[in-house]
């Protein structure tokens, strides 16, 4: 647990260089083909993969619940939320019960607009971009622009 801790500070320090990130990053057990990892980012666990060429901006979130796959080329803006994670619907007395957890996967090729949130069991399709703070609750079509709150095919994309 304070190896994890510390892995997680050092990950996210701005004074860390991003071959080093990435090195620590395998270390804890992500499959990461990049290095192109910046500071302040959190993750949630090892059952990540991020692909070649692919970039991961400022302050994202990887809720590691259940796995997250970033395929190659894929761009991730300043502080997007990957959350694997939710709870199942009680009733009124408690509405948040158990934890359940489902897969994230982003197709290649995706822009993956600044504080968007990719919620649990979505998969964005290759080639298709998300604007920034939309709430992506359902999978999207490949080669598709996706926008808004929940987020909205609103065309598609040569």
């Amino acid at each position: 647990m304070l190896m994890r801790s510390l892995l997680d500070v050092l990950v996210a320090s701005p004074l860390v260089p991003r071959k080093v990130r990435r090195a620590l990053l395998r270390m804890s057990g992500v499959s990461i083909d990049t290095s192109a990892v910046m500071p302040r980012c959190h993750f949630g666990g090892p059952d990540i993969s991020i692909g070649k060429r692919s970039f991961v901006n400022r302050g994202c979130v990887f809720d590691n619940s259940g796995s997250i796959e970033i395929g190659e080329r894929v761009m991730v803006g300043m502080e997007v939320m990957f959350a694997t994670s939710t709870h199942v619907l009680g009733s009124s007395e408690q509405r948040a019960l158990e934890v359940t957890s489902a897969p994230i996967v982003v197709g290649d090729g995706c822009w993956i607009g600044s504080r968007a949130t990719v919620l649990s069991g979505v998969t964005i399709g290759e080639g298709c971009v998300v604007g920034a703070g939309s709430l992506v609750r359902e999978d999207c079509e490949p080669n598709s622009l996706y926008a808004g709150v929940p987020a909205r095919r609103i065309k598609a994309l040569d």
